[in-house]
């Protein structure tokens, strides 16, 4: 029997969230046509607005990962405070650690490096289902390994790594850098950088704290500041007759005008996050993780790539009978409405670990405002698929 068609299912939360808290959607509105400016160095009123949202929205994202609110550093997303510690803080002839799983915004900096700046890089052992390989951490440390990234969560398969037990083997190393790439888990997931010993964890504004595009940043530790050099120069609006950088937190990494607009509306996203509880957020999103590995694995011509279940969030990546993952995925916008992605997601290190580098994958991923209701809504349309092209 065919399905009832609905309107809409989006299930590309990985990319960017969708639909936002309504509160998001006002703030920048608000903003816009009350405030409107892009700077919080002026002595009049709307200025210090402005400075009250930066502050605000500073101490929201600090409460989520238990920091002070003067180490968070506002950026336009992930890559962007990737490239700043990646190409701020490594010099010729450091080594790096990475996972398998890495995502472009942390392989190709360091790839370009590699080739310019004669740093050398090694990847982790790992597998889908046992994610990274712990003990080979501590063994492929050198005397000259100078920073590990680690992507939290795989935007291509849901891997999640143990943060809190890599950071603990590199506290024994004091030299080494720990840096988080947090894209997929801020404000999804339970982060504390103390308890998890992070140096620097990069974030985006735009998908689980469900903000606007254009905006993200990265927590910093005290003893980086002197260490990671900054990605842009410019101004600061204070102190202008300093020659080169004022060295000190936000100045040394935040110049020009910074995304006011954006800002308003992330801060109305972290303020619903911490009204709702990431524990609840993180519960709901990892339900529906499992129901849609459950669901999907019923059906006979679905190959599912999937973790173990408990280090699996979010994402669940198939490829349904022979068709490429982008005829998949065509068809289930076309015919069912249905938003998935489709490829390598940006990670080709991490199909290359799993074996789906030649086609990539279809990939459909959760968020706090999806339901059960578009888990059984995808499987059915992935079944009238199975049905419709099975035979042929």
């Amino acid at each position: 029997m065919e399905i009832k068609k609905r309107s809409k299912v989006y299930l590309d939360q990985a990319a960017t969230s969708f639909p936002k808290p309504e509160a998001v959607y006002t703030a920048g509105d608000e903003f816009a046509r009350t405030v409107g400016i892009g700077n919080d160095r002026g002595f009049y009123r709307e200025s210090r607005a402005v400075s009250r949202i930066y502050a605000e929205t500073r101490e929201g994202l600090a409460q989520l990962i238990n920091c002070r609110a003067e180490n968070i550093i506002f950026t336009s997303g992930t890559t962007e405070s990737l490239n700043t510690v990646i190409l701020g803080g490594l010099k010729e002839g450091d080594h790096v650690l990475i996972s398998p799983f890495e995502h472009n915004s942390i392989t190709r900096p360091l790839n370009y490096l590699a080739r310019d700046r004669g740093i050398t890089v090694t990847r982790l052992d790992g597998s889908l289902a046992g994610g990274i390989d712990l003990d080979s951490v501590e063994r492929q440390i050198r005397p000259k390994t100078r920073m590990c990234l680690i992507n939290h969560i795989s935007n291509a398969f849901g891997i999640v790594a143990p943060v809190r037990e890599i950071g603990k083997i590199l506290r024994k190393h004091e030299d080494i850098i720990f840096v988080v790439d947090g894209a997929q888990s801020m404000g999804t997931y339970p982060i504390n950088v103390e308890e998890m010993e992070i140096d620097l964890l990069a974030f985006s504004g735009h998908k689980g704290l469900l903000g606007p595009t254009g905006t993200g940043g990265f927590f910093i530790r005290d003893r980086l500041i002197d260490l990671i050099r900054p990605l842009k120069f410019g101004g600061t609006g204070i102190r202008s007759r300093i020659p080169i950088v004022i060295d000190e937190l936000p100045f040394k990494y935040e110049v020009g005008t910074l995304n006011s607009w954006g800002i308003a509306g992330l801060r109305a996203g972290v303020e619903f996050i911490l009204n709702r509880g990431v524990s609840a957020i993180h519960h709901h999103i990892e339900s529906l993780t499992r129901q849609a590995a459950e669901e999907l694995g019923r059906i006979d011509s679905l190959t599912p790539y999937l973790p173990s279940p408990g280090i699996h969030h979010g994402v669940i990546s198939f490829n349904l009978m022979d068709l490429p993952p982008r005829e998949t995925a065509s068809l289930l916008d076309k015919v069912f409405n249905i938003k998935v992605r489709d490829g390598l997601h940006c990670s080709p290190d991490a199909h290359r670990t799993i074996g789906t580098d030649a086609l990539g994958t279809v990939r459909a991923s959760v968020g706090i405002f999806n339901t059960e209701d578009d888990i059984i809504y995808l499987s059915e349309a992935l079944s009238e698929l199975e049905s419709e092209f099975g035979g042929s």
